[in-house]
């Protein structure tokens, strides 16, 4: 073994020794891959699907049965569509404020039982920040002014953005939001 690999070192040290040989080598082995696709291809043809001529035949009954050729077909087209394409599906995407609330679904507006900001906020993590645009609080990014809502329901906007903090705003106050 050790034989053979000595006699291999020496044959592809006289062949990079010369730039003649090695650029044939170059060249022949460019050739041979080439060959080598061209075979795989070749021997791997895809396959292709043919009709069976009863089974065309028996569309083209049924569609001559049905219809007269060269007769108008009306088709009626609504004036609006009856959705809008680029409308996103609320079932599909559940709005932030309504994936976050509470169990029951209701959040609390009555300041004498509203959430403690404080409380809320404590439940909150920023886990990256790239001032002055981007901020990622509990996973998901954020950016100036969107809503971010915190443990407890309550929202709050993203006023600024920070390297290490984020400030909040929460009907006129602001709270800050640092990484640990």
């Amino acid at each position: 073994m050790n034989r053979f690999l000595l006699n291999l070192r020496r044959f592809g040290v006289r062949l990079t020794a010369d730039r003649r040989r090695f650029a044939v080598l170059c060249v022949l082995s460019a050739v041979a891959l080439l060959f080598w696709t061209r075979l795989i291809v070749v021997k791997r043809i895809p396959r292709t699907a043919l009709a069976e001529p009863e089974a065309h035949a028996d569309l083209g009954e049924a569609l001559a049965s049905t219809d007269t050729p060269g007769e108008p077909v009306e088709v009626v087209l609504p004036g609006q569509p009856r959705r809008d394409p680029f409308a996103i599906d609320v079932n599909i995407f559940p709005s932030l404020l309504a994936a976050a609330a509470p169990a029951g679904g209701v959040v609390p507006t009555d300041p004498k039982h509203a959430a403690d900001p404080k409380a809320a906020l404590s439940g909150l993590r920023l886990e990256a920040s790239m001032p002055p645009a981007i901020a990622v609080i509990d996973g998901s990014t954020r950016r100036r002014g969107d809503t971010v809502v915190g443990s407890e329901g309550l929202a709050f906007t993203v006023l600024e953005i920070h390297p290490r903090s984020v400030v909040l705003d929460r009907s006129g106050a602001r709270y800050v939001l640092r990484m640990e």
